[in-house]
């Protein structure tokens, strides 16, 4: 096994910037109480209600993503995959993905490599069939609750 090199200080720095980025949504959605309803948390922050709902009687790809995020930073992990299951991986890969990050920042040690399997075609492609079923699972999860 070949030795990884330490990280140059601008990238560590651009590490720390990337922790930053990813843990904001976190703590914007520790402030937000969760809709019980599965979507809407979003509205807590001044945008408008969704309008595919409304208009089109089904919800948009994301809807849910909000409320999702909402659970799972406070450790309600089954209410933010039935809220929105990408909404609660994201969620968790953002606080995953910041831990990782400040630890490059903070060590120079390329821990992130750790995740190269992942980051291929195959990857790329699991993450739009996920994109697609939660989306999918959203659909039906809204349906039942109509009847």
């Amino acid at each position: 096994m070949s030795e990884v090199a330490p990280i140059h200080a601008s990238t560590r720095g651009l590490t720390l910037l990337l922790a930053l980025v990813l843990v904001a949504p976190l703590i914007v959605a520790a402030t937000l109480t969760p809709d019980a309803r599965g979507l809407g948390t979003h509205q807590q922050l001044g945008l408008p209600v969704c309008s595919w709902p409304a208009a089109l009687g089904i919800p948009c790809p994301s809807c849910g993503m909000t409320t999702a995020f909402a659970y799972v930073v406070r450790a309600e992990f089954a209410a933010g995959f039935r809220a929105q299951p990408l909404g609660a991986l994201l969620a968790i890969a953002a606080a995953v993905g910041c831990v990782v990050a400040l630890g490059v920042s903070l060590t120079g040690y390329q821990f992130q490599r750790l995740f190269d399997p992942f980051l291929n075609k195959w990857g790329l492609g699991a993450g739009v069939m996920f994109f697609f079923a939660a989306w999918l699972w959203k659909l039906t999860s809204m349906w039942e609750g109509m009847k």
